[in-house]
């Protein structure tokens, strides 16, 4: 895996005049915070954000809710996907996977439950998504951390068991996520085939987390694909920037291409 700034000329030929530019959210254009409801880009990211928009598309693909990224993004004319694929929105396009009426009181059921088997590990954190579920344990001391982990899986085991549910894992999350074949790769498939029927944009796809590398097997054979990690290690994408200070350094630069 090749550092993007090592590799300038290599990714810019690829790229050309116009990609189309797709993101994870935290850890990708903001950085990771202790309590996931206390997060926002930044007044830098943001305006940049708005150049970049006014020349190239832009979408937002993010285990949030499609609600909550689209309000803490903020901006017009840019697709969003939220619940890792489950939700998308954007200019004339718009797909909600699965049938909310069945999924969000099952997703519901397994919250309260978590909530009360939880309740005694100070600082776990549980957000009902409405299509997915999160538990979030950043805050919570690490000898608590193999507990939290153990009272988690044997509290989802049934759901998993009754094909309800599939569980993913995170930078200190435990996701919940309903047992369908659709992902982040999937979701960004779609998105670029019915907002590029021709084939004529360059996707880049940027993201952080375990939840990404869907979306970089999904496009190794097209475009770009770029891993956020400190140090380069297994995975799908074929180029890495250490961390949001370069991400925001390479769409920098793509701004002034």
């Amino acid at each position: 895996m090749k550092h993007v700034f090592n590799a300038w000329d290599e990714l810019d030929k690829t790229i050309g005049p116009a990609p189309f530019l797709l993101f994870d959210f935290d850890g990708t254009i903001t950085p990771i915070v202790e309590r996931p409801d206390l997060t926002g880009l930044s007044q830098e990211m943001t305006e940049l954000l708005k150049i970049l928009a006014r020349r190239y598309k832009i979408g937002v693909i993010s285990g949030r809710s499609l609600a909550e990224i689209k309000r803490l993004v903020g901006l017009r004319g840019v697709y969003y996907s939220g619940n890792h694929g489950l939700e998308i929105s954007g200019p004339e396009i718009k797909l909600v996977k699965l049938q909310t009426k069945c999924v969000r009181p099952l997703i519901t059921d397994v919250c309260r439950k978590l909530s009360g088997e939880l309740g005694g590990i100070s600082g776990a954190i549980i957000k009902n998504k409405g299509l997915t579920a999160s538990v979030h344990y950043r805050l919570v001391t690490q000898e608590k951390v193999k507990s939290l982990k153990k009272i988690f899986e044997k509290t989802v085991k049934p759901y998993i068991a009754s094909g309800a549910v599939r569980v993913g894992r995170g930078k200190k999350v435990l996701e919940i996520m309903p047992n369908v074949d659709w992902d982040k790769g999937k979701a960004a498939q779609w998105i670029i085939e019915a907002v590029d029927p021709d084939g004529k944009l360059t996707p880049v796809y940027i993201g952080d987390d375990q939840t990404d590398e869907d979306a970089f097997l999904a496009l190794e054979k097209r475009g770009i694909t770029i891993l956020v990690s400190e140090k380069p290690k297994k995975s799908h994408a074929k180029f890495y920037l250490k961390n949001v200070d370069e991400v925001k350094e390479f769409l920098e630069k793509l701004a002034r291409c």
